[in-house]
């Protein structure tokens, strides 16, 4: 067996580290620090360089002045809109009034010389019993007829 005794171990390894504590500077023993070197630019570069500045403000100013101007004409046509729409209302109801039933009536019997339907005008057809009335197409033997009525067939067929 190994025998123990009574060795000293080193605690100190398992202790926080400590940043070493700095000293500090007296005044008088102080270090000038070198300031960054300056650099001289030459005159044409300074110009180009204020060149390009001017520009790209001239640039931003002439497309703010350019927005500018269609937010005005947008605005404008906004307007022109709001009118015309209104104008379009105000057509409309003096349309609809001139083709009021009422306006319609007037001109047939004044105009037209149309006059009411009376009661004794219309004619009432009673059949006997059961009996139906059948229309009977007639055969059409000309081609064209033929091809018209299927076309018109057609247009009712779509609405047209």
């Amino acid at each position: 067996m190994a025998q123990r005794g009574n060795l000293a171990y080193d605690l100190s390894v398992y202790e926080p580290k400590q940043k070493p504590v700095q000293k500090p500077e007296s005044p008088a023993i102080k270090m000038k620090k070198n300031p960054a070197p300056v650099r001289h630019e030459s005159a044409l570069r300074l110009f180009v360089r204020a060149a390009f500045i001017f520009a790209v403000f001239c640039a931003v100013l002439y497309g703010k002045v350019e927005s500018n101007s269609l937010f005005n004409e947008i605005h404008d046509l906004e307007s022109e809109l709001k009118n015309l729409q209104s104008e379009n209302i105000t057509l409309a109801a003096e349309y609809e009034s001139r083709t009021s039933l009422k306006n319609v009536e007037d001109y047939a019997e004044n105009v037209l010389g149309l006059k009411k339907l009376d009661k004794s005008q219309i004619e009432y057809v009673e059949l006997p019993g059961d009996q139906v009335i059948e229309i009977v197409e007639t055969e059409q033997k000309n081609i064209f007829v033929i091809i018209r009525n299927k076309i018109n067939e057609l247009r009712e067929y779509l609405g047209a």
